[in-house]
């Protein structure tokens, strides 16, 4: 299975609204918002130019489109933890840390792996400048905790208050 990723770009924005009001992705991102290409432009533009604005500053973030045999399956985007996590979320956890977000958005692939996939292959390409990588599903999205802990994360805790689940990746591994 080839895996690849493309930088968001403007002509993605149609796919990410389609993929963004698909049942399995509002399940666990942004449910309670309703997308319209408008939306979509208003969120999304400064990812394409690297950056999301948060409390009026510029932060770095990195969006893609994932990419199956050339087809655009979804989307995941990298940042410093720091940036954009709440802080209670991050109480003992290492200086310097990243942490993505991941959506598959074409369901006709979901259950193949291509998850656990998708998130190796990424941070094979794109870990280097973080020492470690977290992530923090919902506690009760038990298909993401199982993808997660095939891309070589391990549970730190469950949050009930926040009801996440704090996972971890060592970026100084030999598979990434």
């Amino acid at each position: 299975m080839q895996i690849t990723f493309q930088p968001l770009h403007e002509s993605h924005f149609p796919l990410l609204l389609t993929w963004l009001e698909a049942p399995h992705v509002k399940r666990w991102w942004d449910r309670d918002v309703t997308y319209t290409m408008a939306l979509i432009h208003e969120k999304y533009s400064s990812y394409i130019k690297g950056y999301k604005i948060e409390h009026g500053i510029q932060k770095p973030i990195q969006a893609f489109i994932i990419y199956r045999e050339k087809n655009p399956v979804g989307y995941i985007q990298l940042y410093n933890a720091y940036d954009f996590l709440k802080s209670e979320q991050l109480v003992d956890l290492p200086a310097n840390l990243g942490a993505f977000d991941i959506f598959i958005g074409e369901e006709s692939v979901l259950g193949q792996n291509l998850g656990s996939t998708a998130i190796i292959e990424f941070l094979k390409l794109h870990c280097a400048q973080f020492a470690y990588i977290f992530v923090a599903p919902d506690v009760t999205n038990i298909s993401a905790i199982k993808c997660y802990e095939k891309a070589g994360f391990k549970i730190l805790s469950s949050q009930k208050e926040t009801t996440a689940v704090q996972m971890l990746k060592a970026t100084i591994t030999p598979e990434c």
